[in-house]
């Protein structure tokens, strides 16, 4: 997720592409990394795995869900448990 985050940075932010005014009510960071992360790297799964933007979806909550458990991290308290 890092070089996503740092590209989208890089071609959003950098450039005064993505806006405060843009993104209210969220900074523009915040923006980035709770919107459009997370759909890219739907995006991404799902050209990777030739399978629907529904079905890349259900594979990063699995991942989400399987990296959580790895990891011990109580789902319940983490606003970000799914997409």
């Amino acid at each position: 997720m890092h070089i996503i985050i740092t590209t989208l940075v890089f071609l959003l932010i950098d450039k005064d592409i993505l806006t405060r005014d843009k993104t209210k009510p969220l900074e523009p960071f915040e923006y980035i990394s709770q919107v459009l992360v997370p759909e890219t790297a739907i995006i991404l799964i799902s050209q990777d795995l030739k399978v629907s933007l529904e079905n890349a979806r259900e594979i990063m909550n699995d991942s989400l869900k399987f990296g959580n458990y790895v990891h011990d991290i109580d789902i319940n308290n983490d606003e970000t448990s799914s997409y």
